[in-house]
């Protein structure tokens, strides 16, 4: 008997121990062109708004969305909610979008309905300091929105709730706000909350961390059902209080991420991915904090202080056998290029080590090491998934970043090495037996140009240079000026390390079209675009 009540003991012991489950991570207003990349990051949902009045519009973001394998919170704007005299009713327009949201739940995580009703009118954004909806008129919303579609999950941003509740921080010395807020329950399935610690003045980390902490535990014992949602600061706004909001840097918006991973919340959404109103900087305008953002990014040897980038395009997607680079500060004694294929392990005394996400630990051949960068080639067999990177410099320092790392990550170089602008490209025009390689660019000095393509010279192919396509398991497309042309040949270039070939050709219908746009579908990954010039 003794022995069973300990064995239940230590039993229950356990389970009490037993950490939270992940958060979710989401971000707030992207575009659905923004959703492929969400996904690759390992994104769980995005929330977006949609027009009431365009049915088209519902099922274009609710199509992308399953394309990507997201999940949704979806708004409506203009708002077809109205409230008079206590009670509520939906627009016929809005009763249509949540039955169609209905019709499609499993890609639906909730309804967003109003962003800081307590704080301000959600019709006009009027500010109304002694509150405006009660959560008592939020509870009735709540209930006539599930008359339409029962079982509709709600979702509003609130902000700091336990501040307004009776002897909260607020309401304390706002005395006109009653008791409109005492009983926040069954209001909302999920509770958006924030602390914006990035000002003009400084960083607010730690006052910032202890304000979430309270307002969590509010939303989970006051505000049931609700699941407390994290609005993470990713944007700057110069004259949006008084110190101004200012873009965090990539260690300060890391340990912001990990640290708010350790309170319970429900979801982590980045706010906003892209700018609006009177932001001037958001996170889809910095692509190499992308990785910092992720619940992977926050485990055992990750770090802030480099992040993989493709060589080739910047973007923080990556594949095996690719080039990478890493940019940063004291990454080696001097600048020194590798002089021998294959490459070597070490280079100017940097050793770059990768931890893969199956746990494996790899060593990186080293094309270029500086104090501000390294250039390396992805281990062939590194796994996908987030990996940790220690990249020694030789001296002593040891700095740690994280990398994210895909089957293909197609990415096209360009004439002038930025990932933008004219392809480093050439044109193959075949005579009979006679074939001829022109260069698709010119450049004077760090300024690159195309060099106009001659279609009237012979059957003519385009021949493109990038990294992260070789191990394509199903396709590799080729779309230039908008129309696809037949691709001949994609793989390993056999001179260079880490260096794709792709041979596009022959080019048909696109004579006389001046400077058009090139890119590449991989596996259904899209590279960066790039431009050609055709006489």
């Amino acid at each position: 008997m003794m022995r069973n009540l300990i064995c239940l003991l230590v039993a229950l012991s356990a389970a009490s121990a037993q950490p939270n489950p992940p958060a979710l991570t989401g971000t707030h207003f992207p575009q659905l062109s923004d959703f492929p990349e969400l996904a690759q990051l390992g994104y769980d949902f995005a929330l977006i708004v949609v027009d009431p009045s365009q049915p088209d519009a519902w099922k274009q973001a609710l199509d992308a969305a399953q394309s990507a394998g997201l999940k949704l919170i979806v708004g409506a704007y203009p708002l077809p909610y109205a409230y008079n005299a206590g009670n509520w009713s939906v627009s016929p327009q809005g009763q249509q979008l949540l039955a169609y949201l209905q019709s499609r739940s499993s890609l639906v995580l909730a309804v967003y309905v109003f962003n800081e009703p307590y704080g301000s009118d959600p019709y006009t954004g009027n500010v109304t300091p002694c509150g405006n909806f009660s959560a008592a008129d939020l509870r009735a919303l709540r209930a006539t929105i599930q008359s339409y579609w029962p079982g509709a999950k709600i979702n509003h941003d609130i902000g700091s709730p336990a501040d307004w509740a009776p002897g909260g921080a607020y309401a304390s010395v706002t005395p006109c706000v009653g008791t409109k807020y005492a009983d926040q329950s069954n209001m909302a399935d999920y509770v958006g909350i924030w602390y914006y610690p990035f000002l003009g003045s400084g960083d607010q980390q730690a006052a910032g961390l202890a304000n979430l902490k309270t307002q969590v535990q509010y939303v989970l014992n006051s505000m049931k059902p609700a699941v407390p949602v994290s609005l993470n600061q990713s944007y700057a706004c110069s004259n949006c209080i008084f110190s101004g909001y200012v873009f965090p840097t990539a260690s300060q918006l890391y340990q912001w991420n990990c640290a708010v991973r350790s309170i319970p919340f429900g979801a982590v959404s980045w706010y906003p991915w892209r700018r609006f109103s009177s932001y001037s900087e958001a996170l889809a305008d910095a692509p190499a904090l992308w990785p910092l953002t992720t619940a992977a990014s926050c485990g055992s040897g990750m770090g802030s202080s480099v992040v993989a980038l493709s060589a080739a395009s910047g973007m923080p997607f990556v594949a095996p056998d690719s080039f990478v680079s890493l940019n940063g500060s004291n990454l080696a004694p001097a600048a020194q290029t590798a002089q021998v294929e294959p490459l070597p392990l070490s280079l100017s005394g940097v050793n770059l080590q990768i931890t893969d996400s199956g746990g494996n630990l790899l060593r990186a051949a080293l094309s270029f090491v500086s104090p501000q960068l390294i250039n390396f080639v992805m281990p062939s067999n590194a796994a996908p998934g987030q990996a940790a990177i220690s990249a020694d410099n030789g001296l002593g320092t040891i700095q740690l970043g994280t990398a994210i790392v895909r089957n293909v990550a197609p990415a096209l170089f360009s004439a002038d090495g930025t990932g933008t602008g004219v392809a480093a490209a050439a044109a193959l025009a075949v005579n009979g037996d006679q074939q001829t390689v022109t260069p698709v660019f010119q450049c004077s000095g760090s300024v690159c140009a195309p060099a106009p393509i001659d279609l009237s010279s012979g059957t003519v192919y385009l021949i493109l240079y990038g990294t992260g396509i070789r191990h394509y398991q199903k396709s590799v497309l080729c779309s230039i000026a908008g129309t696809s042309q037949p691709v001949q040949s994609a793989g390993a270039q056999p001179t260079y390390d880490g260096l794709d070939q792709v041979n596009v050709g022959p080019l048909t219908g696109l004579a006389g079209k001046g400077t058009v746009k090139v890119y590449l579908i991989v596996d259904g990954y899209a590279s960066n675009t790039l431009t050609v010039q055709f006489k």
